[in-house]
């Protein structure tokens, strides 16, 4: 690593909006920069017609912000809510990249759509003025921003959530927890994912990754609201049950089968964020199974690790964080202490699982080659799948439409924007701004019309 080390971030405003009516800020955990030859300022906002040069020294992590036409208060390093209309940030459009540039081989820049789709944006690097090959494309080749648009609009519009919501009113009713009446009325009738400001003017649209948990029944934790209208891969988590779940045995398959839905195995590249066999360099071989109830529970061994028991409750399972963004609140045995998932070989296992499932892989019967891909190992099916161009609906047959991630679905067909927590399993959303192959990020603002 190299403490001289700099990357000049450019910026090119093809909107088709007044720079003055752009803003660029910077959120995150370390901020080191000369902003117009002075010290860039973190959690702050700044005119793009008025930025004439920006210099990113290491180390820095974070995220940077644009802003159309309004910004939000900045108030310390949180950023405000995209889904409470109360919300200093609700009605704004703003969007963001992600970037660690500490000077070391490893310093990449990433487009995030996880939580939310705004601004589209495209990010290409240069060295000594030579343009590198390799970019992120915000709107692919052939692709606007009103095909992306209408796709993920579609995503929430009609509602996919309903049978949820009547299963979460249900087993509620079930525990002696009856819900109250506002909070039914927003479980059934949820808002779609589309946020327009007062004068109808797209604004956002919210990814499902981004809702609250939907509560626990039995100990009457209610559910978060709003509710999410999208996809709650209950219908998914079902049919596991009801074909692999215990005393099932199917035909199409000779590795799961009686709860068994998964296996979980590779080799984990270990983690410098913490000490101990946890965090060590190591292979892993671990099963999935599903209980009757809809509870996970992956048990096996890690190489360093030893055993490896994690529980993950139907509701904690079902949470849009657990589900969509792959970190379930989860225990060392049934009814325990809950955890959430560090940069650890269980955070690891956790995100084989939820990328599996993620992309369809889970239970699936289709084949490749000679192999049943829900009999894979989890790392055949990030090395073997992608490749193959068997992702998403090219796993199940047609009448199925929901056995994985919508979301990540379009946008992996439409942009190279990050669409689910691992999404780099299974896609390449990382450009490198490492010394050796960067001097210069630009950022290229595409057309803000999207509608």
């Amino acid at each position: 690593m190299s403490s001289s080390s700099s990357l000049t971030l450019e910026v090119v405003n093809n909107s088709g909006i007044d720079s003055k009516n752009v803003f660029i800020g910077f959120w995150g955990k370390s901020l080191n920069a000369q902003l117009n030859e002075s010290a860039m300022a973190p959690n702050t906002w700044y005119k793009l017609s008025e930025v004439t040069s920006l210099s990113l020294l290491t180390t820095t992590s974070g995220r940077f912000y644009i802003a159309y036409n309004d910004t939000f208060t900045p108030n310390g390093d949180a950023i405000p809510s995209v889904l409470t209309p109360s919300s200093d940030g609700y009605n704004k459009r703003f969007d963001k990249f992600e970037l660690t540039f500490d000077g070391s081989p490893y310093s990449v820049a990433d487009l995030t759509a996880i939580d939310f789709w705004s601004i589209p944006m495209s990010l290409s690097t240069s060295l000594k003025g030579v343009e590198n090959s390799f970019k992120l494309h915000g709107l692919d080749k052939g692709v606007s921003g009103n095909d992306v648009y209408t796709a993920l609009k579609g995503l929430s519009n009609p509602v996919q959530s309903t049978t949820t919501a009547n299963d979460i009113i249900s087993s509620f009713k079930k525990a002696d927890h009856v819900l109250a009446a506002g909070i039914e009325q927003n479980l059934t009738s949820p808002a779609t994912g589309l946020v327009t400001n007062s004068s109808g003017d797209f604004v956002r649209i919210i990814g499902p990754n981004t809702y609250p948990p939907f509560g626990e029944p039995n100990s009457n934790q209610v559910p978060g609201l709003p509710f999410t209208p999208y996809n709650t891969f209950l219908d998914y988590i079902d049919y596991l049950i009801d074909n692999f779940g215990p005393n099932r045995i199917p035909k199409q398959h000779d590795k799961i089968g009686d709860g068994r839905i998964a296996h979980i195995s590779g080799e984990y590249g270990g983690s410098n964020h913490g000490r101990g066999k946890l965090y060590d360099k190591q292979s892993y071989d671990v099963w999935a199974h599903i209980d009757q109830n809809g509870d996970l529970h992956l048990t096996g061994t890690g190489s360093k690790a030893g055993a490896i028991d994690l529980y993950v409750s139907k509701w904690d399972l079902l949470n849009p964080a657990a589900i969509y963004g792959g970190s379930p609140q989860y225990a060392l045995q049934k009814g325990g202490t809950k955890h959430s998932p560090g940069n650890d070989i269980y955070a690891w296992v956790f995100g084989d699982f939820f990328a599996g499932l993620n992309i369809g892989a889970i239970g699936s019967s289709v084949k490749n080659g000679d192999d049943v891909i829900g009999d894979m190992p989890s790392q055949q099916w990030f090395n073997d799948l992608p490749k193959a161009g068997l992702l998403f609906d090219k796993l199940w047959p047609s009448s199925v439409t929901n056995y994985w991630n919508q979301w990540a679905q379009v946008l992996n067909g439409m942009s190279d924007a990050y669409n689910f927590a691992y999404a780099e399993r299974f896609s390449a959303p990382q450009i490198s701004i490492a010394p050796a192959s960067a001097d210069t990020l630009t950022l290229t603002l595409l057309p803000a019309a999207v509608v």
